[in-house]
């Protein structure tokens, strides 16, 4: 190889790298943006959240109260898991939930 081309290869590398170097700087330049976004949802969040815990109701133990039965079967799951160790007839079940016990024909 004489002095002339590995002028040119050499120039020819240097101009590849000049082109990726500007390409790593848009990169960069685009990281920075999207990285500056995200830390800004994230103080948002953050500012949402403490906000919305000081004007939750007071936490009861770090539970918060069951909602209300719905339907029947929802009930007669919370009836099962208030009292666990115990067995219910249907008719003791249905007296616990305020269901009728009347018999029909």
């Amino acid at each position: 190889m004489n002095i002339t081309e590995f002028l040119t290869d050499l120039q020819t590398r240097h101009d590849e790298a000049v082109v990726h170097a500007d390409e790593l700087r848009g990169q960069i330049e685009d990281l920075t943006g999207a990285l500056a976004e995200t830390e800004a949802r994230l103080t948002e969040r953050a500012t949402a959240r403490k906000v919305i815990a000081e004007l939750a109701p007071p936490d009861h133990g770090g539970e918060l109260d069951p909602p209300e039965p719905t339907t029947a079967y929802q009930a007669i799951v919370n009836a099962f898991n208030q009292h666990p160790d115990q067995a219910f007839r249907v008719r003791e079940l249905h007296e616990l939930l305020g269901m009728p016990t009347d018999d029909r024909p």
